[in-house]
């Protein structure tokens, strides 16, 4: 979506209602909490500093660091713990969007009741190794076994892993249940993985692996190719049939929907609604874009709450035939390990 249909997207809101729901955050603490570290952390508290500066009453934005499941617990307390005032919000990881449709025995919470207040950056996600690696390419992995870090089930580089050895017959040796993606990193000095088979690019190169070029990347996920990275083959092009792309296409919505905020559900609609409208009003602030450009993060092609929302209830309608095949295949990891 481009930022032009973010900045003239008509907001349908009584003024009367939204002016009598400004008087909630007038001098108010608002609560961020954030479930991972890297670009999550850095994204949201640029957020928490600008977005204040477009709602009235002048709130305060404190970020709460939440980490585990690749964002799961952070959803989760949102959705059966958090305050449903508004006076909570968080930054979680595009994998809490599909995880209920692929991980249904496993997650306690409905995305489409959240309050979802907008997606500041689409992400690519990528594979990569050590540059000591004797895997030197995708097609490599047809025949040279990489043994790959990752956090848990319901995340990119567990479930991403998995459908790549399952699925594709990719040799892949996972090794789960690091923290976070720092500790992946940790593990490959140590020489207990080789690389990961998905992470963030916009994490990956705000870090010392890719300034030091100490890692090589294999293979992005996605539909097309990112700017940055051309000479890179997409993993999509593995694929033999219908099927197997809409698996693909399914799982690089968290590409899309790389960095989205919400709200608790029941939340009053005019509260998530000036939510909604701060969030617009900072994507578009050109003091933002530039504080975000001199951290090295991205603002690419940011979507407003309302889209969120409608793609949250299209994920929901998957067809049967690909979310079937995919929760038969992350039950299966599920249960053997």
């Amino acid at each position: 979506m481009a930022l032009l249909r973010v900045l003239s997207m008509a907001v349908a809101c009584s003024p009367a209602s939204l002016q009598a729901e400004e008087s909630f955050f007038e001098n108010r603490t608002i609560n961020m909490i954030v479930s991972g570290g890297g670009a999550y952390d850095a994204y949201a508290r640029l957020t928490a500093r600008f977005m204040p500066h477009h709602i009235k009453g002048s709130p305060k934005f404190v970020v709460q660091n939440f980490p585990g499941g690749g964002g799961v617990r952070a959803a989760s307390y949102l959705y059966k713990i958090a305050p449903k005032d508004g006076s909570t919000i968080a930054a979680v990881h595009g994998s809490v969007i599909t995880a209920p449709v692929l991980l249904p025995d496993l997650v306690d919470f409905e995305t489409e009741k959240f309050g979802w207040i907008g997606n500041i950056t689409r992400d690519v996600y990528i594979g990569y190794v050590k540059n000591e690696s004797t895997i030197r390419s995708l097609e490599d992995l047809k025949t040279k076994e990489m043994i790959a870090g990752a956090t848990v089930l319901g995340t990119a580089g567990v479930d991403m892993a998995v459908l790549a050895r399952e699925v594709f017959g990719l040799k892949v040796k996972l090794i789960a249940g690091y923290k976070n993606s720092q500790d992946i990193k940790l593990a490959m000095d140590r020489g207990e993985v080789q690389g990961t088979m998905s992470s963030g690019w916009f994490s990956l190169k705000r870090s010392s692996l890719w300034d030091d070029r100490k890692v090589r990347i294999l293979y992005q996920w996605g539909n097309e190719k990112n700017k940055d990275l051309q000479d890179v083959p997409l993993f999509m092009d593995l694929a033999k049939d219908d099927n197997q792309r809409a698996m693909l296409r399914l799982m690089a919505v968290r590409e899309e929907i790389s960095k989205p905020y919400m709200t608790p559900p029941g939340v009053p609609r005019d509260r998530l609604q000036i939510y909604r409208e701060a969030f617009r009003a900072m994507v578009a602030d050109p003091d933002f874009i530039n504080e975000a450009r001199r951290q090295a993060l991205d603002v690419e092609e940011p979507m407003p709450g309302e889209d969120l929302q409608d793609l949250i209830q299209q994920i929901q309608a998957t067809p049967k035939s690909v979310s079937s095949s995919l929760v038969n295949l992350f039950n299966d990891y599920n249960r053997k390990n």
